[in-house]
Parts: structure tokens; C-alpha cells; sequence
């Protein structure tokens, strides 16, 4: 029997990391009923999330295995903060779809992430990797229509919660095969198609990395003429943010976000990286270079170092030549490497993503 009333349970699992809530399923029928019908309520879903976004995220990891004769196999790990000093968890994610073995990790968004076949990119896929549901999107166009590449975004309007997938797909002029025209398309998740948005005057070919700045409901791309191309979630309309006056040269930048803010990273230097934060959204003067890390005190090659997400205190995880996780302090500029990990893959990439119980399904059915 419950020891404590209903609301007083509620709110003491809400502060539970989602490993902790799901593991409590396995106590008792009566445990398991009541773990059923709170991730079954939208209001202690959203109220769970709203506190674990108040942690330090957590890393996805994927891994690439190839099985011969071209066959590629793709594994997720969940490394979670056990909130102690440096010391992290990491365990694989029993994650079975369909057809979907081989997938990358295009966005991640309050729990849910973005999967994108790396060879059939108009294979989609929307999963939790904590509670393992997950839903598969139809294509946004018919291949009859000679579609060219892909860039997926993946995110949420925060007033209404409404989870929406972009798709920004290259076209050739049918008058000419070496002219591009990009069209962008807007699958809201629990619809069943996709919408056409002609609004595209602004694009300016973005390349094929994935979205890792949501700030202010928007959706953000580096272009490949090196502007900040925005995509609101809530109006489903692009625009072009104004950057800082960099130093490039031949070299470009990557964004990231911390605390509602936009960040720059600016990776075309051989020896350091400059990170620059926008103070106030949209305004080009609140642009401000905060940090600046050199290879010196990575003591590693800097060009191999890769930022995920920054945490608390101003602190960063970063992945090192795809082997090993960095923790770094920008303002005592000193680093540790997270070792002894168990569990971590031999080599993997790395998205910075929040635990949840929120569902991909929104009333529909899984596809298995």
C-alpha cells in the first residue's frame, strides 16, 4: 500500500530521474499501477520535465558497428550525471525499430529525439530512449519528385507543446540540374502529414549538421554562406539572425545554446576556440565573446575537440577525437577527463539531451 497520499507521491517522483520512476514499476502491482497512471497524466509529465531540465543534461552517445558485406548497426547509450563530483553513468539503450538500425541523432527536445537514416534520410524517426516509444514519420515528399538532401530540425512550441519536425529538402530546377532551390516542410507530431511552408526567400543552403541551438522557440542552422538562419516553431517562419563581426578566414563557427541563450562557437582557428554569447535575442550589439579555450590548456589537439553542452557553473562537456569525455572549466581553465566510465562505447559522437517521460505517440500507436 502507499505510505504517503497521492499528491505527496506525485510530487516526490517528480524529482526522480526517469530511471528511478520506471524502476519503481518493477516494486509491487500496486506501485506499478500508480508509476502507469502518473506518466499517463500530461500535468506530472510536464511538471517532471520542467525539473530535470533544471539539471545538468545528460549525454546521448551513439555508436557505429559494422557487421560486413555493409552491414552498419547503430547503438545508443544514455550517460547519465550521478550528480557527485565527475562521476557519470553509462548504460546501452535497448532501442528495437524496424528497419531502423542504422540512424543518427539529428536533434534532441525535451526527452525526445530526432533519428534520421544516414542514407535514406527521408527515414525519420521520433523516439524516448528512456521509456523506448517511438514513432515513425512518412516521408515529407515522394522520390518521384528528385528530391536532393536533407537537413532535419526537431523542436517544441513551448505555449502550446506542440513537437513539430522541419525538413529542408534541396530541389534541382527542372530546367537545370545545377541549380538548387530549397523547400521546407512542417510535420506537427500526432498529425499525418506533412505542410508545404513557401517561405523560403531567406535560405541560403544550409549544410548537413544537425540542429544543436533551440533558443526562443526557434530552430537555428549555420548557413553555407556562413549566416544564422532561424526557424520559429511557433509562426513556422525562417529568418536570418545577425551574427558578430568574426574572425573566419576560410574557416566557420558552430551554435550552441546555454541558459535561453544563443552561443557561437568559433572553430576556425588551428589553436583555440572562441565562444561568444548573445545577451539579447535578435540585437547584433549584445553579441559578446565571454571565453576563449586554447589547445594549451585542453592539452590535447584542439581541432579534435568537439563542445556538447555547457553546465552549471560554467562548465562544459566536451568529446575528445570521438574516444574519450572532457570536462572543462572555462573560468579556472582546467580540465579532467571523465574515466572509468562503464559501459562507454570504443568510439561515439554526442548530443546533449534531458531525460523525460514525455511521449512520442500522442494517442497514436507505436510502430513496431
Amino acid at each position: 500500500m502507499n505510505p504517503f497520499p497521492e499528491e505527496i507521491s506525485s510530487k516526490i517522483f517528480s524529482k526522480l530521474p526517469v530511471k528511478s520512476v520506471l524502476r519503481a514499476k518493477r516494486w509491487s502491482r500496486v506501485t506499478r499501477d500508480f508509476i502507469r497512471d502518473l506518466t499517463c497524466n500530461p500535468t506530472f509529465v510536464d511538471e517532471h520535465m520542467k525539473f530535470s531540465s533544471q539539471r545538468n543534461p545528460n549525454l546521448i552517445l551513439t555508436d557505429t558497428i559494422c557487421r560486413g558485406k555493409g552491414n552498419i548497426r547503430n547503438s545508443l547509450y544514455f550517460v547519465q550525471d550521478e550528480e557527485t563530483p565527475d562521476q557519470y553513468s553509462c548504460h546501452k539503450v535497448n532501442l528495437e525499430i524496424a528497419k531502423f538500425q542504422e540512424f543518427r541523432v539529428m536533434g534532441s527536445c525535451n526527452g525526445l529525439i530526432c533519428l534520421v537514416h544516414p542514407t535514406n534520410r527521408y527515414e525519420i524517426c521520433i523516439c524516448n530512449p528512456c521509456t523506448g516509444e517511438h514513432i515513425k514519420i512518412p516521408p515529407p515528399v515522394s522520390m518521384e519528385d528528385i528530391p536532393g538532401h536533407i537537413v532535419v530540425g526537431f523542436g517544441v512550441v513551448p505555449m502550446t507543446n506542440k513537437y513539430k519536425v522541419v525538413g529542408i529538402i534541396d530541389f534541382r530546377e527542372p530546367s537545370d540540374f545545377i541549380v538548387l532551390r530549397q523547400k521546407v516542410f512542417v510535420y506537427t507530431l500526432g498529425d499525418t502529414t506533412w505542410r508545404f511552408k513557401d517561405n523560403t526567400s531567406v535560405l541560403r543552403l544550409l549544410g548537413q549538421s544537425a540542429c544543436k541551438a533551440f533558443v526562443n522557440g526557434a530552430l537555428h542552422w549555420v548557413s553555407n554562406s556562413r549566416q544564422i538562419v532561424s526557424f520559429d516553431m511557433d509562426t513556422e517562419e525562417l529568418d536570418i539572425i545577425p551574427r558578430p563581426q568574426l574572425e573566419l578566414g576560410s574557416g566557420s563557427f558552430s551554435l550552441r545554446s546555454f541558459k535561453g541563450k544563443l552561443l557561437i562557437l568559433n572553430t576556425s582557428f588551428p589553436d583555440r576556440i572562441e565562444i561568444w554569447v548573445m545577451n539579447d535575442y535578435r540585437v547584433v550589439e549584445s553579441w559578446t565573446r565571454i571565453f576563449t579555450i586554447n589547445e594549451q590548456q585542453i592539452g590535447r589537439n584542439i581541432r579534435d575537440v568537439e563542445i556538447v553542452c555547457f553546465l552549471e557553473d560554467w562548465e562544459v562537456l566536451m568529446v575528445y577525437n570521438h574516444r574519450a569525455l572532457l570536462r572543462y572549466n572555462l573560468r579556472m581553465a582546467s580540465v579532467s577527463e571523465l574515466s572509468g566510465i562503464d559501459g562507454l562505447p570504443n568510439r561515439f559522437d554526442a548530443v546533449a539531451h534531458v531525460g523525460t517521460l514525455v511521449s512520442p505517440l500522442l494517442g497514436r500507436e507505436a510502430e513496431m
